[in-house]
Protein backbone atom coordinates (compact mmCIF):
# COMPACT_ATOMS: atom_id res chain seq x y z
CA UNK A 1 0.00 0.00 0.00
CA UNK A 2 0.88 3.74 -0.13
CA UNK A 3 1.14 6.00 3.15
CA UNK A 4 1.21 9.12 3.99
CA UNK A 5 2.50 11.05 7.05
CA UNK A 6 5.93 10.52 8.97
CA UNK A 7 7.87 7.31 9.67
CA UNK A 8 10.95 7.28 12.03
CA UNK A 9 11.82 4.02 10.36
CA UNK A 10 14.93 3.84 7.99
CA UNK A 11 13.58 2.94 4.38
CA UNK A 12 13.89 0.42 2.36
CA UNK A 13 14.73 -0.18 -1.37
CA UNK A 14 13.35 -2.58 -3.38
CA UNK A 15 15.42 -4.00 -6.41
CA UNK A 16 13.36 -6.48 -8.70
CA UNK A 17 15.43 -8.47 -11.39
CA UNK A 18 14.13 -8.95 -14.60
CA UNK A 19 16.04 -12.17 -16.09
CA UNK A 20 14.50 -11.57 -20.19
CA UNK A 21 16.09 -10.07 -22.91
CA UNK A 22 15.55 -11.17 -27.08
CA UNK A 23 19.38 -11.14 -27.58
CA UNK A 24 22.48 -11.24 -25.67
CA UNK A 25 24.43 -8.63 -25.43
CA UNK A 26 28.32 -9.63 -25.35
CA UNK A 27 29.64 -7.28 -23.03
CA UNK A 28 27.44 -8.11 -20.08
CA UNK A 29 27.47 -10.93 -17.53
CA UNK A 30 24.06 -9.50 -15.56
CA UNK A 31 21.93 -13.01 -14.95
CA UNK A 32 19.90 -13.27 -18.17
CA UNK A 33 17.65 -15.96 -20.55
CA UNK A 34 16.27 -15.70 -23.80
CA UNK A 35 13.04 -18.17 -23.39
CA UNK A 36 9.78 -15.81 -23.14
CA UNK A 37 7.63 -18.70 -22.36
CA UNK A 38 8.92 -18.78 -18.94
CA UNK A 39 8.04 -15.18 -18.25
CA UNK A 40 4.57 -16.02 -16.64
CA UNK A 41 6.39 -18.45 -14.33
CA UNK A 42 8.51 -15.79 -13.21
CA UNK A 43 5.90 -13.53 -12.63
CA UNK A 44 4.21 -15.44 -10.46
CA UNK A 45 7.55 -16.84 -8.56
CA UNK A 46 8.90 -13.42 -8.09
CA UNK A 47 4.97 -11.76 -6.98
CA UNK A 48 5.72 -14.96 -4.41
CA UNK A 49 9.24 -14.17 -3.39
CA UNK A 50 8.34 -10.18 -2.72
CA UNK A 51 5.37 -11.66 -0.41
CA UNK A 52 8.21 -13.77 1.83
CA UNK A 53 10.23 -10.73 1.72
CA UNK A 54 7.77 -8.99 3.91
CA UNK A 55 8.44 -11.45 6.84
CA UNK A 56 12.26 -10.19 6.14
CA UNK A 57 11.83 -6.96 8.21
CA UNK A 58 11.70 -8.52 11.45
CA UNK A 59 9.24 -6.04 12.70
CA UNK A 60 5.74 -6.68 12.82
CA UNK A 61 4.32 -4.54 10.47
CA UNK A 62 4.72 -3.57 7.19
CA UNK A 63 8.42 -2.56 6.02
CA UNK A 64 8.75 1.09 4.72
CA UNK A 65 9.89 1.40 1.12
CA UNK A 66 11.34 5.01 -0.68
CA UNK A 67 12.42 3.08 -4.33
CA UNK A 68 11.65 0.41 -6.48
CA UNK A 69 13.97 -0.71 -9.18
CA UNK A 70 12.71 -3.44 -12.30
CA UNK A 71 16.14 -3.81 -13.38
CA UNK A 72 17.39 -6.89 -16.27
CA UNK A 73 17.90 -8.36 -18.28
CA UNK A 74 14.95 -6.43 -20.29
CA UNK A 75 11.91 -5.35 -18.25
CA UNK A 76 10.08 -4.11 -20.77
CA UNK A 77 9.44 -7.14 -22.02
CA UNK A 78 7.18 -8.07 -19.65
CA UNK A 79 3.29 -7.13 -21.03
CA UNK A 80 1.88 -4.28 -19.41
CA UNK A 81 -0.24 -6.42 -16.73
CA UNK A 82 2.67 -8.41 -15.82
CA UNK A 83 4.42 -5.33 -14.46
CA UNK A 84 1.11 -4.14 -13.10
CA UNK A 85 0.50 -7.61 -11.24
CA UNK A 86 4.52 -7.58 -9.44
CA UNK A 87 3.75 -3.93 -8.50
CA UNK A 88 0.50 -4.53 -7.31
CA UNK A 89 2.04 -6.97 -4.92
CA UNK A 90 4.79 -4.99 -3.81
CA UNK A 91 2.06 -2.37 -2.52
CA UNK A 92 0.18 -4.95 -1.41
CA UNK A 93 2.69 -5.92 0.84
CA UNK A 94 5.28 -2.85 1.85
CA UNK A 95 4.24 0.44 2.62
CA UNK A 96 5.66 2.51 -0.21
CA UNK A 97 5.99 6.11 0.77
CA UNK A 98 3.87 8.57 -1.55
CA UNK A 99 6.95 10.24 -3.52
CA UNK A 100 8.83 6.73 -3.75
CA UNK A 101 11.29 6.77 -6.83
CA UNK A 102 9.59 3.76 -9.29
CA UNK A 103 12.31 3.01 -11.91
CA UNK A 104 11.87 0.98 -14.83
CA UNK A 105 15.22 0.12 -17.28
CA UNK A 106 13.98 0.18 -20.95
CA UNK A 107 15.41 -0.51 -23.72
CA UNK A 108 14.65 0.91 -27.33
CA UNK A 109 13.24 -1.70 -29.83
CA UNK A 110 11.05 -2.93 -26.91
CA UNK A 111 8.37 -0.60 -26.47
CA UNK A 112 6.30 2.05 -28.19
CA UNK A 113 4.24 4.78 -27.17
CA UNK A 114 0.97 3.29 -25.89
CA UNK A 115 3.51 0.74 -23.48
CA UNK A 116 5.01 4.11 -22.27
CA UNK A 117 1.57 5.51 -21.67
CA UNK A 118 0.69 2.80 -19.87
CA UNK A 119 3.31 1.66 -17.65
CA UNK A 120 3.22 5.14 -16.50
CA UNK A 121 -0.10 4.71 -15.52
CA UNK A 122 1.23 2.25 -13.02
CA UNK A 123 2.73 4.53 -11.32
CA UNK A 124 6.34 4.63 -12.75
CA UNK A 125 7.86 7.74 -12.51
CA UNK A 126 11.53 7.15 -13.97
CA UNK A 127 13.08 5.35 -16.92
CA UNK A 128 16.29 4.39 -17.58
CA UNK A 129 16.44 3.94 -21.06
CA UNK A 130 19.27 1.85 -22.55
CA UNK A 131 20.47 3.23 -25.65
CA UNK A 132 24.16 3.34 -24.92
CA UNK A 133 25.07 4.36 -28.44
CA UNK A 134 23.55 6.84 -31.75
CA UNK A 135 26.23 5.59 -33.46
CA UNK A 136 25.20 2.32 -35.91
CA UNK A 137 28.93 1.02 -36.27
CA UNK A 138 28.93 0.87 -32.17
CA UNK A 139 25.62 -0.31 -32.25
CA UNK A 140 26.62 -3.05 -34.26
CA UNK A 141 29.60 -3.95 -32.15
CA UNK A 142 27.91 -4.43 -29.17
CA UNK A 143 24.68 -6.21 -30.65
CA UNK A 144 22.24 -3.92 -29.54
CA UNK A 145 18.87 -5.47 -31.50
CA UNK A 146 17.51 -1.07 -31.55
CA UNK A 147 18.58 1.61 -34.28
CA UNK A 148 19.17 5.05 -33.42
CA UNK A 149 16.19 6.14 -34.95
CA UNK A 150 14.47 3.88 -31.90
CA UNK A 151 16.50 5.66 -29.71
CA UNK A 152 14.83 9.00 -30.09
CA UNK A 153 10.89 7.51 -31.00
CA UNK A 154 11.43 5.83 -27.17
CA UNK A 155 12.63 9.74 -25.92
CA UNK A 156 9.58 10.98 -27.42
CA UNK A 157 7.19 8.58 -26.44
CA UNK A 158 8.14 8.74 -22.89
CA UNK A 159 7.83 12.69 -23.03
CA UNK A 160 4.49 12.02 -24.40
CA UNK A 161 3.34 9.47 -21.75
CA UNK A 162 4.39 12.05 -18.81
CA UNK A 163 7.90 11.48 -17.88
CA UNK A 164 10.54 14.05 -17.00
CA UNK A 165 12.65 12.00 -14.91
CA UNK A 166 14.63 10.06 -17.76
CA UNK A 167 17.84 8.74 -17.98
CA UNK A 168 19.75 7.68 -20.34
CA UNK A 169 22.86 5.19 -20.27
CA UNK A 170 26.05 5.52 -22.74
CA UNK A 171 28.76 3.44 -23.33
CA UNK A 172 32.01 4.28 -24.52
CA UNK A 173 36.03 3.66 -24.77
CA UNK A 174 34.91 0.70 -26.83
CA UNK A 175 38.18 -1.09 -28.91
CA UNK A 176 38.93 1.23 -31.40
CA UNK A 177 36.93 4.02 -30.28
CA UNK A 178 37.94 7.38 -31.75
CA UNK A 179 37.46 10.40 -29.72
CA UNK A 180 35.52 12.29 -32.39
CA UNK A 181 32.82 9.09 -32.04
CA UNK A 182 32.54 9.94 -28.61
CA UNK A 183 31.80 13.17 -28.90
CA UNK A 184 29.16 13.05 -31.53
CA UNK A 185 27.41 10.63 -28.99
CA UNK A 186 28.15 13.02 -26.52
CA UNK A 187 26.94 16.30 -28.50
CA UNK A 188 23.95 14.35 -29.27
CA UNK A 189 23.13 13.83 -25.62
CA UNK A 190 22.92 17.54 -25.08
CA UNK A 191 21.36 18.48 -27.18
CA UNK A 192 18.19 16.47 -26.10
CA UNK A 193 19.14 18.01 -22.35
CA UNK A 194 18.26 14.99 -20.36
CA UNK A 195 17.90 15.43 -16.38
CA UNK A 196 20.19 12.57 -16.27
CA UNK A 197 23.40 10.60 -18.20
CA UNK A 198 25.14 7.50 -17.24
CA UNK A 199 27.93 7.00 -19.24
CA UNK A 200 30.10 3.80 -18.88
CA UNK A 201 33.38 2.43 -19.79
CA UNK A 202 33.12 -1.01 -21.85
CA UNK A 203 34.57 -3.42 -19.05
CA UNK A 204 35.70 -7.03 -20.47
CA UNK A 205 33.96 -9.52 -18.06
CA UNK A 206 35.38 -13.10 -17.67
CA UNK A 207 32.56 -15.55 -18.57
CA UNK A 208 31.61 -13.09 -21.42
CA UNK A 209 31.83 -13.40 -25.20
CA UNK A 210 33.65 -10.09 -25.17
CA UNK A 211 36.22 -11.26 -22.90
CA UNK A 212 36.65 -14.86 -25.19
CA UNK A 213 37.11 -12.73 -27.96
CA UNK A 214 39.29 -10.79 -26.19
CA UNK A 215 41.29 -13.47 -24.98
CA UNK A 216 41.70 -15.42 -28.29
CA UNK A 217 43.16 -12.21 -29.92
CA UNK A 218 39.93 -11.02 -32.14
CA UNK A 219 40.37 -7.41 -30.64
CA UNK A 220 42.54 -5.19 -28.07
CA UNK A 221 40.46 -3.67 -25.25
CA UNK A 222 41.14 0.47 -25.06
CA UNK A 223 44.35 1.10 -23.19
CA UNK A 224 44.53 2.65 -19.94
CA UNK A 225 45.67 5.80 -20.90
CA UNK A 226 43.00 6.13 -23.42
CA UNK A 227 40.09 5.62 -20.35
CA UNK A 228 41.47 7.66 -18.51
CA UNK A 229 41.36 10.51 -21.08
CA UNK A 230 37.97 9.55 -22.17
CA UNK A 231 37.02 9.52 -18.63
CA UNK A 232 38.23 12.74 -18.19
CA UNK A 233 36.68 14.47 -21.24
CA UNK A 234 32.93 12.95 -20.58
CA UNK A 235 33.27 14.32 -17.28
CA UNK A 236 34.56 17.66 -18.25
CA UNK A 237 32.22 18.32 -21.24
CA UNK A 238 29.00 16.92 -19.03
CA UNK A 239 29.84 19.43 -15.90
CA UNK A 240 30.43 22.51 -18.18
CA UNK A 241 27.10 21.84 -19.82
CA UNK A 242 25.71 21.71 -16.21
CA UNK A 243 25.85 18.27 -15.09
CA UNK A 244 26.63 17.35 -11.79
CA UNK A 245 29.25 14.27 -11.79
CA UNK A 246 28.07 12.67 -8.49
CA UNK A 247 28.87 9.37 -8.85
CA UNK A 248 31.89 7.62 -11.18
CA UNK A 249 29.33 6.74 -14.24
CA UNK A 250 26.85 9.14 -12.79
CA UNK A 251 25.46 12.71 -14.14
CA UNK A 252 22.26 14.55 -12.92
CA UNK A 253 21.37 18.07 -14.17
CA UNK A 254 19.83 18.81 -10.35
CA UNK A 255 19.78 17.01 -7.26
CA UNK A 256 15.95 16.02 -7.70
CA UNK A 257 17.18 14.23 -10.69
CA UNK A 258 20.19 11.74 -9.29
CA UNK A 259 18.87 8.22 -9.14
CA UNK A 260 17.89 7.69 -5.28
CA UNK A 261 17.79 4.43 -5.89
CA UNK A 262 21.47 3.73 -6.77
CA UNK A 263 22.33 6.20 -4.25
CA UNK A 264 20.62 4.44 -1.54
CA UNK A 265 23.19 1.38 -2.45
CA UNK A 266 26.16 3.67 -2.26
CA UNK A 267 25.15 4.94 1.07
CA UNK A 268 25.10 1.15 2.09
CA UNK A 269 21.22 1.68 3.18
CA UNK A 270 18.76 -1.76 3.17
CA UNK A 271 17.73 -3.09 0.44
CA UNK A 272 15.84 -6.41 -0.94
CA UNK A 273 16.44 -7.89 -4.04
CA UNK A 274 13.70 -10.60 -6.14
CA UNK A 275 14.17 -12.23 -8.95
CA UNK A 276 17.38 -14.68 -10.13
CA UNK A 277 20.84 -13.76 -9.22
CA UNK A 278 19.33 -10.68 -7.49
CA UNK A 279 21.28 -9.23 -4.37
CA UNK A 280 20.26 -8.21 -1.02
CA UNK A 281 21.66 -6.05 1.83
CA UNK A 282 20.48 -6.46 5.39
CA UNK A 283 22.05 -4.22 8.29
CA UNK A 284 21.39 -6.66 10.67
CA UNK A 285 20.17 -10.01 11.74
CA UNK A 286 16.98 -9.90 14.11
CA UNK A 287 16.97 -11.23 17.70
CA UNK A 288 14.97 -14.61 18.20
CA UNK A 289 14.65 -18.18 16.48
CA UNK A 290 15.22 -16.16 13.14
CA UNK A 291 18.45 -15.64 13.93
CA UNK A 292 19.61 -19.22 14.36
CA UNK A 293 19.73 -19.71 10.28
CA UNK A 294 22.72 -16.93 10.85
CA UNK A 295 24.28 -18.82 13.73
CA UNK A 296 23.25 -16.38 16.30
CA UNK A 297 22.57 -18.13 19.85
CA UNK A 298 18.92 -17.43 20.41
CA UNK A 299 16.11 -19.57 21.36
CA UNK A 300 15.58 -22.51 19.49
CA UNK A 301 12.19 -23.20 17.11
CA UNK A 302 13.41 -21.99 13.88
CA UNK A 303 12.34 -24.01 10.61
CA UNK A 304 13.65 -24.41 7.58
CA UNK A 305 11.51 -21.29 6.31
CA UNK A 306 12.98 -18.95 8.93
CA UNK A 307 13.63 -15.61 6.99
CA UNK A 308 16.29 -13.56 8.15
CA UNK A 309 15.50 -9.65 8.93
CA UNK A 310 16.35 -6.22 8.69
CA UNK A 311 16.73 -5.38 12.60
CA UNK A 312 19.50 -6.54 15.23
CA UNK A 313 22.59 -6.72 16.28
CA UNK A 314 24.34 -9.85 14.36
CA UNK A 315 25.74 -7.70 11.99
CA UNK A 316 24.84 -7.10 7.94
CA UNK A 317 23.61 -9.49 5.82
CA UNK A 318 24.81 -9.51 1.88
CA UNK A 319 22.98 -12.53 0.10
CA UNK A 320 22.34 -13.67 -3.37
CA UNK A 321 19.65 -15.01 -4.79
CA UNK A 322 20.29 -18.56 -6.82
CA UNK A 323 21.16 -17.90 -10.88
CA UNK A 324 19.25 -20.56 -12.37
CA UNK A 325 15.61 -19.36 -13.06
CA UNK A 326 14.71 -23.22 -12.57
CA UNK A 327 16.12 -23.61 -9.43
CA UNK A 328 14.82 -20.49 -8.38
CA UNK A 329 11.07 -21.46 -8.93
CA UNK A 330 11.66 -24.71 -8.20
CA UNK A 331 12.75 -23.35 -4.54
CA UNK A 332 9.62 -20.38 -4.56
CA UNK A 333 7.25 -23.77 -5.48
CA UNK A 334 7.96 -25.43 -2.40
CA UNK A 335 7.68 -21.82 -0.12
CA UNK A 336 11.77 -21.75 0.33
CA UNK A 337 13.69 -18.58 0.42
CA UNK A 338 15.86 -18.52 -3.25
CA UNK A 339 19.12 -17.36 -1.77
CA UNK A 340 21.98 -19.66 -2.97
CA UNK A 341 24.27 -18.16 -0.50
CA UNK A 342 24.90 -15.15 2.14
CA UNK A 343 27.34 -13.90 4.61
CA UNK A 344 27.58 -11.87 7.66
CA UNK A 345 29.98 -8.91 6.92
CA UNK A 346 32.34 -8.21 9.77
CA UNK A 347 33.85 -5.06 10.88
CA UNK A 348 36.96 -5.40 8.28
CA UNK A 349 34.16 -5.69 5.60
CA UNK A 350 32.52 -3.01 6.77
CA UNK A 351 34.93 -0.38 6.78
CA UNK A 352 36.18 -1.52 3.34
CA UNK A 353 32.64 -0.97 1.89
CA UNK A 354 32.03 2.12 3.48
CA UNK A 355 35.40 3.17 1.88
CA UNK A 356 34.69 1.97 -1.34
CA UNK A 357 31.27 3.07 -2.00
CA UNK A 358 32.12 6.60 0.01
CA UNK A 359 34.90 7.22 -2.59
CA UNK A 360 32.77 6.62 -5.77
CA UNK A 361 30.38 9.77 -5.03
CA UNK A 362 30.99 13.21 -4.67
CA UNK A 363 29.86 12.97 -0.76
CA UNK A 364 32.93 11.00 -0.05
CA UNK A 365 34.30 9.11 2.90
CA UNK A 366 33.68 10.25 6.58
CA UNK A 367 36.85 8.72 8.20
CA UNK A 368 36.40 10.18 11.64
CA UNK A 369 34.54 7.25 12.91
CA UNK A 370 37.36 5.06 10.79
CA UNK A 371 39.79 2.84 12.90
CA UNK A 372 42.92 4.96 13.90
CA UNK A 373 45.38 3.36 11.33
CA UNK A 374 42.85 3.44 8.59
CA UNK A 375 42.26 7.22 9.06
CA UNK A 376 46.01 7.95 9.57
CA UNK A 377 46.34 6.33 6.29
CA UNK A 378 43.28 8.22 4.38
CA UNK A 379 44.94 11.53 5.72
CA UNK A 380 48.57 10.58 4.71
CA UNK A 381 47.01 9.33 1.15
CA UNK A 382 44.63 13.12 0.70
CA UNK A 383 48.13 14.61 1.76
CA UNK A 384 50.10 13.44 -1.22
CA UNK A 385 47.20 14.05 -3.85
CA UNK A 386 46.16 17.36 -2.06
CA UNK A 387 44.49 19.11 -4.97
CA UNK A 388 45.06 16.73 -7.52
CA UNK A 389 43.66 13.50 -6.09
CA UNK A 390 41.44 14.24 -3.27
CA UNK A 391 39.50 17.99 -3.22
CA UNK A 392 41.48 20.75 -0.80
CA UNK A 393 40.83 24.12 0.93
CA UNK A 394 37.62 22.78 1.80
CA UNK A 395 35.23 22.49 5.13
CA UNK A 396 35.13 18.71 4.55
CA UNK A 397 38.78 18.11 3.84
CA UNK A 398 38.96 20.06 7.32
CA UNK A 399 36.48 17.73 8.74
CA UNK A 400 38.18 14.77 7.36
CA UNK A 401 35.51 14.32 4.77
CA UNK A 402 37.79 12.97 1.80
CA UNK A 403 36.40 13.33 -1.68
CA UNK A 404 38.07 12.45 -4.89
CA UNK A 405 38.87 14.76 -8.07
CA UNK A 406 38.12 14.07 -11.12
CA UNK A 407 41.82 12.75 -11.35
CA UNK A 408 41.46 10.79 -8.07
CA UNK A 409 39.05 9.16 -9.64
CA UNK A 410 40.77 8.30 -12.76
CA UNK A 411 42.74 6.22 -10.02
CA UNK A 412 40.02 5.28 -8.04
CA UNK A 413 40.93 1.50 -8.33
CA UNK A 414 44.46 1.91 -6.97
CA UNK A 415 43.62 3.99 -3.94
CA UNK A 416 40.75 1.44 -2.75
CA UNK A 417 43.74 -1.34 -3.18
CA UNK A 418 45.97 0.63 -1.01
CA UNK A 419 43.39 0.68 1.58
CA UNK A 420 42.40 -2.42 1.34
CA UNK A 421 46.05 -3.91 1.55
CA UNK A 422 46.41 -1.99 4.88
CA UNK A 423 43.26 -3.12 6.22
CA UNK A 424 43.70 -6.72 5.59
Amino acid sequence: MKISGSNSVKPLSLYIHVPFCKKKCPYCDFFSVIDPFLIPAYVDGVCKEIQLGAGMTGSGCQALVHTVYLGGGTPSLLSVSQTAKILETVYQVFAVTPDAEITMEVNPGTVDAAYLSAIRQLGINRLSIGAQSFDSAKLSFLSRIHTRDQVFETLSGAVRAGFSNLGLDLMYALPQETSDAWQTDLDTALALQLPHLSCYMLTLEPGTPFYGQYKNGYFSPCDPDRRSDFFVHTSRVLENDGYCHYEVSSFAKSRQYRSNHNTHYWERGAYMGFGPSAHSFLPGVPPGPVGQRFGVRTAPGAGAEALPGIAGDAGPVRAWNMGDIRAWLDRLAVGGLPWEGHEILSPVQEMMERIMLGLRTDIGVDVNGLHREIRALMDRLAGQGLGVFFHHNSADFRAHRFRLTRSGLTCLDSIVDAIVRKIM
